[in-house]
């Protein structure tokens, strides 16, 4: 039965911390009625590892997954499976037969004979609530409350309608948002005496609770709901993109305030995840998904307005109601033919196409002839995306569509956009995101006043922006921007741009030789701006002088509401004053990188939300002291990093009992590597630290750390003169869950002396290029190794 907590109580499961201290590993996967292994076995992977997967063959996509779980204690969950074939069951979980002991598979499915083809033990047949836990469901969704106490005169209106709701969760979690603006007796009377609760189910195969909720959503949410029907079962929404679909659309209604369209999205988006339409995403985080049965409504609701296109080009061709279609989404496979598109020449009157991930993962092609004959079939529409297609030129028949106003050509292979794109000059939003080749932008980009959002992250070829982006005033979102040398984008060109926010890059700022045209960049008074890269190029051998550098970097003063800053390749002696200013009280992150000539670090100690320090390529810093780590410093740092500083010699702290000491209260992560002249380091006190990274560095640093009570990870690479583990720790840390060591060459054994190594937690031990360690046989006779 769907709506009765399956996924619900999976999910609980696997969010609980007792499991997340259990398991070395977890992954969850959407598996649906369509049991793709291959898919599903690279969404597992993915999430085992915390990276990408490029692999496209399931062989290997299974050697890399049985590697990873080797030896590990992992929970796995696979989310409403509806497949009973058992040789497909046996392929997918060929890789889990590695793991340790303890390791769990949960399984969600509607079908005992899903659970019992795949499972082991007894399958748990979940039962609807009852009355009592139905009503309490209610309080909590349509009263913030647990119970009626303080609407007494509500609860056996309640209790009628959880039995409408046949006590099933989903349905009454649905009713509760609804019923969320509505207190009075009458309100909810009126709900429990709706003639839509008489709508037989096998006429729609829709819950009544669940259409009644459709029923009573205010006008302005029904087709931004229903807009939603053209995505797959267990699609992963970014609420980011779908609020700039639906603004495209035209389903946002502006507001008589100055309110943006984006904000309106926004709360738009915010009623239906409080009515349950959307619920928060199991394996990500800051995704949404719908129920299944919640899908089937938007379908159901949406009718011939919407639809999918699949590979299955007879199913395509049933749609007999295509001149009705508006709204649609293709699953993307590796080519894209021209048959598949060929029932859209009787859709004359689509205004979206979008691809969504199918079966197939990996890159995408689509020939040119095909996208010339999609381009004439859509001039009426609005939203138009080939991301991730391998196209390498779009044709100048693009410029024709002269409605479009959300184009997204993410992780194409263009090189460069044809300058019809100029005549889009209803374009709200362009794309370009991972477009690794992309050299250019349109030269008259100036023209789409309308444009509000510039996507162009990981565009690394992009080395000129054009001039004229300065007119572009609703711009919200932009993403990099280029100081050209002669002509094309200027570092003032910012001023004028008072609505951006999220991150921005600005490269290539040794092409800046007035300050003023930094001041009148005016990024001080750019509050909604949070993240800000300032960048000049690598190779720039710092030949303006170095008052005229730290000028630059005084004026482009951020300001204050800014969470993550980094500076790369700065060429002045000393940093601006601001560059660690307390009035910072929301910067989390902090990065420099490359500053070459600067001789001291700024004072970052007092920033009070600073999490996250990297420090890298600083080579002439010798000293640190508490112009960094002064009294009471870093008190939310959680990661620390030096990196690269072969001058570095000294490193004090000032406590405020004057002792050259210092406390990281809740530090997790320290790296320190490429520090060969470093000999000392003042006594750390490091109660949180539970991953510690030594590279390139003297032995007499390893030895500097002392009541490491928190430690699981330990890596050493390259330490110097290190000739046993028992030279840095007089007793080892309990903990120690992994230990790694590489290219330790004056490493000979591991415990040295010690008799007795108490590390019964260690899982992992990682031993490469340790050129004078020629065995590991006192690791087998040492009694406590696991």
């Amino acid at each position: 039965m769907g709506g009765v907590g399956k996924t619900t109580l999976a999910q609980m499961v696997y969010n609980d911390d007792r499991v997340n201290e259990f398991f070395d590993s977890k992954a969850w996967a959407c598996v649906s009625d369509d049991f793709d292994i291959f898919g599903v076995t690279k969404t597992i992977l993915k999430a085992i590892t915390r990276g990408g997967c490029d692999y496209e063959d399931l062989n290997m996509v299974q050697v890399k997954l049985s590697e990873a779980l080797t030896r590990k204690r992992f929970l796995i969950v696979l989310d409403d499976v509806w497949n009973e074939k058992y040789e497909d069951w046996d392929i997918l979980r060929r890789p889990f037969l590695v793991g340790s002991s303890g390791s769990k598979i949960i399984v969600t499915t509607r079908h005992h004979r899903v659970a019992s083809v795949m499972s082991s033990t007894a399958g748990y047949s979940l039962k609807e609530l009852t009355d009592d836990e139905s009503l309490c469901l209610l309080a909590r969704h349509a009263l913030g409350r647990t119970n009626f106490d303080r609407y007494p005169n509500l609860e056996g209106i309640g209790r009628s309608i959880v039995r409408k709701c046949k006590n099933l969760p989903l349905a009454v979690k649905t009713l509760g948002g609804l019923l969320r603006a509505r207190s009075t007796p009458d309100e909810w009377t009126d709900i429990l005496n709706s003639e839509i609760w008489e709508i037989k189910e096998d006429q729609s195969d829709i819950l009544p609770a669940l259409r009644l909720s459709y029923y009573h959503l205010p006008a302005h949410l029904k087709p931004c709901f229903a807009y939603c029907s053209i995505f797959p079962k267990d699609y992963e929404f970014d609420k980011y993109e779908l609020v700039l679909l639906w603004m495209a659309d035209g389903f946002l209604e502006e507001s008589k305030a100055s309110d943006l369209m984006e904000d309106i999205g926004e709360n738009y988006f915010k009623e239906l995840l409080i009515r349950s339409f959307f619920q928060q995403s199991s394996s990500t985080s800051s995704r949404f998904v719908m129920h299944d049965l919640i899908n089937d409504l938007a379908r159901y609701v949406a009718g011939d307005f919407c639809s999918r296109l699949t590979d299955d080009l007879e199913e395509n061709i049933k749609c007999t109601i295509l001149d009705k279609v508006r709204y649609t989404s293709f699953t993307s496979s590796m080519y894209g033919a021209s048959q598949k598109f060929k029932t859209l020449q009787k859709a004359k009157h689509l205004r979206s196409f979008l691809p969504v991930s199918g079966k197939y993962v990996g890159n995408f092609y689509i020939a040119k002839k095909v996208i010339t004959e999609l381009l004439l079939e859509l001039r009426y529409s609005r939203v138009l995306s080939f991301s991730g297609y391998a196209i390498s030129d779009l044709p100048n028949s693009i410029g024709e569509l002269i409605h479009l106003r959300y184009l997204n050509l993410s992780g194409t292979s263009l090189k460069v956009l044809s300058e019809s794109l100029s005549n889009l000059c209803n374009l709200q939003t362009l794309r370009l995101r991972d477009c690794w080749g992309l050299i250019n932008l349109p030269v008259c980009i100036r023209k789409l006043i309308n444009l509000r959002h510039l996507e162009n992250s990981n565009t690394s070829q992009l080395h000129e922006m054009p001039s004229g982006i300065d007119q572009l005033t609703s711009l919200q979102t932009l993403s990099k921007v280029v100081v050209s040398k002669n002509g094309g984008f200027r570092l003032n060109d910012l001023g004028n741009l008072s609505l951006l926010a999220g991150s921005l890059a600005i490269l290539e700022l040794q092409h800046v030789t007035n300050v003023q045209e930094a001041r009148d960049a005016n990024l001080k008074n750019k509050r909604d701006l949070d993240k800000i890269v300032l960048a000049w190029n690598s190779e720039y051998d710092g030949s303006l002088s170095k008052v005229l550098q730290q000028d630059l970097l005084e004026a482009l003063r951020p300001h204050t509401n800014l969470t993550s800053l980094e500076i790369e390749f700065y060429k002045g002696d000393k940093f601006s004053s601001w560059v660690g200013d307390s009035s910072f009280t929301k910067l989390v992150k902090v990065s420099l990188r490359g500053c070459t000539h600067c001789k001291c670090l700024p004072s970052l100690g007092q920033l009070p939300a600073l999490k996250d320090l990297s420090i890298q390529t600083m080579l002439e810093v010798k000293a640190v002291g508490t112009e960094l780590c002064g009294k009471d410093c870093f008190p939310s740092l959680e990661s620390l990093t030096f990196d690269d500083m072969p001058e570095w010699e000294e490193w004090t702290c000032l406590s405020s009992a004057g002792e050259n000491e210092c406390h990281f209260p809740l530090l997790q992560k320290l790296c320190i590597s490429g520090c060969p002249k470093l000999k000392s380091i003042p006594v750390l006190h490091l109660p949180s630290l539970s991953e510690l990274n030594l590279k390139k560095c003297s032995v007499g640093i390893a030895k500097c750390f002392h009541n490491l009570t928190s430690l699981n990870q330990l890596q050493f690479g390259q330490i110097i003169g290190l000739a046993s583990l028992e030279d840095v720790f007089k007793q080892f840390p309990s903990g120690l869950e992994g230990i790694a060591l590489h290219e330790c060459h004056q490493l000979k054994n591991l415990w040295g002396s010690s008799k007795t190594v108490n590390l019964v937690q260690l899982k992992s031990l990682d031993v490469s290029e340790c050129s004078q360690l020629s065995s590991l046989e006192e690791l087998c006779d040492d009694p406590t190794s696991p």
